[in-house]
């Protein structure tokens, strides 16, 4: 199985900037965009139309949306829509959503349960099946009313999943996981070993499971402000990363002095505060000759397509060529 290699954007820009964005990730040759639909940022599907409608063969979509937001029969139809504006290239990733406790949303205990259902729902909207569904969490009505053909192919969907139970449900329901903020090899080989089971348990070959890897990702020539840059991000966002960084041994009590020094401002103290570990743990950060290392220890553990991730480097565009001349040419043959 030959490697992807995608970028992710998450919704932290002015929406115009998306588009040379966007066409630079696709002249440098990168399999997909996926485009995070963070609840505190720009939301994903008008950046993916306006993506969509300013490039011509790059496949993109959401990673992840999630029904726990909104119902599945909303994000088929977005998603349908994508396809046809981009003329058969939209791929979409579904999960429980890693930050809906900002909105005061708590983890269902049938979490499982509601994606199965998610999936299914969403399917049958891009098949226009109208018969009723009656699930437990999602229901249809009989003849719902959907006003587009029914597709020629099969949208690739993935389940984002940082969890090993989530992970073997990502095998039965689509054969493909993709597992963000995750840069930790024997951490992945968990998540890799639980995807094949539940493809396996599904009837699938689990050979031709796909998983999608997305580490955070800053690369630059100045490795300081490289990681500078990956701790600050960090500092936001390490709480949320259950239950990987209590598998990995981050310790808590510097998770959350690291959060409260950049909730009140202090950059400098969340940097010095949070955890070196956590860098090596969820990013590849630093020079191309360290990070090329880092993504084949990747591959190794069973990654068949690397998403970087946010926020790509100190400078975005010097990220983004350092990625697509030198990182990309490595890994296929060419640099």
């Amino acid at each position: 199985m030959s490697i992807k290699f995608s970028v992710m954007f998450n919704g932290a820009y002015p929406m115009r900037e998306y588009i040379g964005m966007a066409k630079t990730v696709e002249n440098y040759g990168f399999d997909e965009i996926h485009v995070a639909d963070d609840l505190m940022m720009r939301p994903a599907w008008p950046i993916l139309t306006l993506i969509g409608e300013h490039t011509k063969t790059i496949q993109l979509g959401p990673a992840i949306v999630t029904p726990h937001i909104a119902h599945p029969v909303y994000h088929a139809s977005n998603l349908v829509a994508l396809d046809e504006l981009t003329n058969g290239r939209a791929v979409c990733g579904v999960g429980r959503g890693g930050l809906n406790s900002l909105l005061g949303i708590p983890r269902h205990e049938k979490t499982k349960a509601i994606l199965r259902e998610a999936f299914q729902v969403m399917r049958r909207v891009i098949a226009v099946e109208t018969t009723e569904f009656s699930g437990e969490f999602f229901s249809t009505v009989r003849q719902l009313q959907l006003h587009h053909e029914p597709l020629r192919r099969e949208i690739p969907m993935f389940l984002g999943t940082w969890g090993p139970q989530m992970a073997r449900l990502g095998g039965e329901l689509a054969g493909a996981i993709k597992a963000d903020c995750v840069a930790d090899p024997t951490y992945l080989a968990v998540l890799r070993d639980n995807l094949r089971l539940g493809a396996a348990q599904a009837g699938r070959d689990p050979d031709t499971a796909e998983m999608i890897v997305g580490p955070l990702c800053s690369i630059s020539s100045d490795p300081v402000a490289a990681r500078r840059t990956m701790k600050q991000l960090l500092a936001v966002f390490l709480p949320f990363l259950s239950p990987m960084k209590e598998a990995i041994g981050i310790d808590e009590a510097a998770v959350k002095a690291a959060n409260n020094a950049y909730l009140a401002g202090d950059l400098n103290q969340a940097e010095q505060l949070l955890p070196d570990a956590a860098v090596d743990a969820f990013s590849l950060t630093g020079t191309v000759d360290e990070v090329i290392p880092r993504i084949e220890g990747l591959i190794d553990a069973g990654a068949t397509h690397v998403a970087f991730g946010p926020p790509h480097g100190p400078d975005f565009p010097e990220a983004i060529k350092l990625l697509g001349e030198q990182v990309l040419p490595y890994f296929r043959g060419s640099g």
